[in-house]
């Protein structure tokens, strides 16, 4: 099966020279390709369900992380790529059962520039979040912030409700803070 794409900027220009990883469930990678001039990555790998896709360049220097989770590859797929110098990390996607029509969104978002000052919360300090469910811009019914203990640090996580129901196939989350520092992932469901 071929899964490939473009990886870009945030401003849409091709990105050479990312690496792209495919990993297990222990976030070991076990494929691994890199984009061309254009952008362009493609991976020939065996039909099944690939827990995460990761892909970066000059990690914690120039970029932080674009990820993609529950890939299901059962045919040719297509995967477009973003980063920046935000990073998505820990996304969950879970509807409340008998709590009404809408999915919660669980993420946490960390900032290149505050990692590199040290500071221990490296999430960004405000952020405007989007949200495509199947590819269509869907409403953001409410966005909370959450504190996420690690280790000996808190951390800044956010919990969004959004319009939905459990028939969804992709989500894509794109963030971008006060100083336009853009970050971007997406999730497939793993029940479809």
């Amino acid at each position: 099966m071929l899964l490939d794409g473009y990886v870009k900027s945030k401003n849409n220009t091709p990105i050479a020279g990312a690496k792209i990883e495919i990993k297990n469930n222990s976030f070991a990678t076990i494929y691994c390709a890199e984009s061309n001039e254009d952008g362009y990555y493609q991976f020939d790998i065996p039909e099944g369900k690939y827990p995460f896709l990761t892909a970066v360049k000059g990690y914690a220097v120039n970029y932080l992380e674009y990820w993609c989770q529950n890939i299901p590859l059962s045919e040719n797929t297509s995967l477009d790529i973003s980063f920046d110098t935000l990073e998505i990390y820990g996304l969950h996607v879970f509807s409340v059962k008998g709590a009404g029509n809408g999915l919660m969104i669980y993420f946490r978002p960390m900032s290149l520039v505050k990692f590199q000052q040290g500071n221990e919360n490296i999430a960004p300090d405000d952020i405007s979040i989007h949200v495509k469910v199947d590819g269509e811009e869907t409403a953001i019914i409410a966005k909370n912030t959450v504190a996420e203990l690690a280790a000996d640090r808190e951390m800044t996580a956010y919990l969004i409700q959004v319009e939905g129901t459990d028939a969804w196939n992709k989500i894509e989350i794109q963030i971008v803070d006060t100083d336009s520092h853009y970050g971007a992932a997406a999730i497939f469901n793993p029940c479809v």
